[in-house]
Order: structure tokens, then sequence, then C-alpha cells
């Protein structure tokens, strides 16, 4: 059996495992993740690709498959991930049999580095506006960073930073390999929640079936798998859960960490409220932010649960969608909301702004 290792000289490049089967491949996944150190970023020649903090499927197969068409385009690139990777990444990375990207903890002035799935300064690297950026790719609005030169942006109205990929892999007749197809899905079928979020295209459809086809791999079946891998959250802290997919954003003058918990078994996280409200009050002060706001989303209701951790808290999602929260339970459920992109943050930036609803 074979394993995808990223390395300096060859990109992306086959390890043979002696008599790997399928349980030692899993003992393989997660030695090889272990083994890889911790690293600051210097100048160098090659470009350091990566995604943002907290980083989720997207953020992470983005970066490994941007590194490998950097590579294909004779860029010397190498991905990166800035964050710890959650349970349905590890499935990902497992299942199509690559290694996780090295964890990047600094960047020091004018490291050549190219960012995917975000253009958000505040889920990036400190020293991220100081570095020779050279390209964006992301599906999110654009949110204030700011280079030192020009450089190329490509961002699309996409389900997935993937799924822009695959599009540019196209258009310059770049020939996919199959882990790469495999990663490629992955991130559509996690962004899109398997094509149940509004911010899913006809193109994210298209793209899906032609990879699950590259890939060998049945666009459910792979999608369940990870949705599974997804809930199994019960060894995790409660800071854990709330940092598993989270974005920081200013909305109006307020700094608010907006954490999502995309889960099809809802019940065990909304089980731990209490020690979920302390957990949001420690990072409050630790961040020094004005409020976390933290939904639980059910993949398969296809709703979304608002846990409050204060008063503020639920004063503002009560604005924003005109409901009320249970002051008992400190929930309310939102039928229908699924997308943090294009239905939560919308609702809170025009509710902080006082606008019409």
């Amino acid at each position: 059996s074979s394993f995808w290792l990223w390395t300096a000289n060859a990109g992306c490049a086959p390890i043979s495992v002696c008599g790997a089967g399928p349980r030692s491949m899993s003992t393989v996944a997660r030695v090889v993740l272990l083994s890889l150190p911790a690293v600051s970023l210097a100048r160098s020649a090659h470009i350091s690709v990566f995604g943002h903090k907290a980083p989720d499927t997207d953020a992470v197969t983005s970066a490994l498959v941007y590194a490998w068409e950097l590579n294909e385009r004779r860029i010397e690139a190498l991905p990166f991930r800035l964050g710890e990777l959650n349970p349905e990444t590890m499935f990902v990375l497992e299942k199509v049999g690559v290694a996780a990207p090295p964890l990047l903890t600094d960047v020091e002035p004018r490291a050549p580095v190219a960012i995917v799935d975000t253009n958000n300064p505040a889920e990036l690297p400190d020293g991220v506006t100081k570095a020779d950026i050279r390209s964006i790719v992301d599906h999110h609005k654009l949110s204030g960073l700011t280079s030192s030169e020009p450089l190329d942006i490509d961002m699309r109205t996409l389900c997935s930073a993937t799924s822009i990929l695959y599009s540019r892999a196209k258009a310059a007749n770049l020939t996919v390999p199959r882990h790469i197809a495999g990663l490629m899905l992955a991130g559509i079928l996690s962004d899109s929640l398997e094509f149940r979020s509004p911010t899913t295209t006809p193109t994210d459809k298209v793209h899906a079936a032609e990879l699950a086809a590259i890939a060998g791999l049945d666009v459910h079946d792979f999608a369940t798998a990870m949705f599974d891998a997804k809930a199994q959250v019960g060894h995790l802290t409660p800071k854990e859960l709330l940092m598993m997919d989270s974005k920081i954003f200013t909305l109006a003058g307020w700094k608010l960490r907006v954490s999502v918990l995309e889960t099809t078994q809802p019940a065990a996280p909304l089980a731990r409220r209490a020690e979920l409200v302390v957990a949001m009050k420690a990072l409050v002060v630790e961040e020094a932010l004005d409020d976390v706001i933290f939904f639980v989303v059910d993949i398969l209701k296809e709703d979304a649960t608002f846990v409050s951790g204060s008063r503020t808290a639920s004063a503002l999602v009560e604005k924003a969608w005109n409901v009320t929260v249970d002051p008992a339970a400190g929930t309310v459920v939102l039928p229908g909301v699924l997308s943090r992109k294009k239905q939560i943050i919308p609702k809170l930036e025009a509710a902080l702004a006082n606008a019409e609803l």
C-alpha cells in the first residue's frame, strides 16, 4: 500500500507501507501526523500554502490541493495547517491516504505565502500582513486583508475553496490524480453539508459527481462517513467544541467569535450546555471579545440551535431572527439555518447595525 506525504523536493509523493492493511494504514496516518514538527515560516524558495485558524476540512484540503496545483505549474509550494485537525478532517485524510500538512506557528516578514479559504486577517497568523502574499483562493466575502504588492486573487461564489480549485484544474487541463480528487470532493461535501447548504451551486454538484468518479468514491456514502466522523466529539473539551469550526468577526464595531458545530447527533453537545457556557465566558476574557455566538447545526433536520452564553448574545440573536430565547434552556431553534457565511453573519451584521431585518 502507499501513503501520500508532502516533501519539499517531490511535492506530494507516495511512500510505501509494507503489509499495510486498513487497520495499519490508520496507524500510519497518525504516526505521520504526529511525526511532523510545528514550523515557523522564514523566507524560503517555496511558497507556503495555508487556510484559516481552527481549520475545517475545506481549509486543510484546499491547502493540500493548491500546493499540488502550484507544483504542477512548476511553482514550488508546500501546504500547512493553522491548527489541530477535527475528527472529520482526520477521517478524510486517512480515507484518501494523504498525510496531514505540518502545523504552522508563525510567518516571518517577506516569507512567500498563498492563502486559501479565507481573506480575513483575524483568521490568519499575526505576521501575515508583512509576508509576501502571492495569491488568494477563496469563496468568502472581502474581509480586510491587505498586501504590500499586487497579487493573484481567485474568489468565486462556489460552495468551497476546493470547488474553485477544481475549476482551475479543469481550465488549466491538469490531470487530477485520485487522491487529489478525493480531497477536492471532501471540501465540497463538508462545506455544502452534502448540498444542503444554501451556498451550494449547480456547478458544485457537477464538480462533486466528476470528482467522485475520479476518486472512485460514492458521493452519499463518503459524505455520510464524513458526518459520522464529525459527530464523534465526546472526547473533546468544551473549548475544543467551540473552536472546532470558529471564526472571529468584527461587525459594526463588535468583536465576535462565531462558532458552528455541524453534526448528525446534536443531542450530545447540547447536553453539555452548562460546560459550554463556562467555556464561552472564558473565551470572551481570554481573547478580549464582546461575545461568543454558538450554534449547533443539525445536518439531517437542517436547522440550527443557538446556545446562549450571555444575555447580550441572547439579545443579539433575538433581534437578528425575531425569536425568543428560552430563558431556562438558554437555547432557541432556527429552522433552515445552516450556513454561517450566507445566513448567520449577514443576520448578525444587520442586527448590530440596527438595520431592518
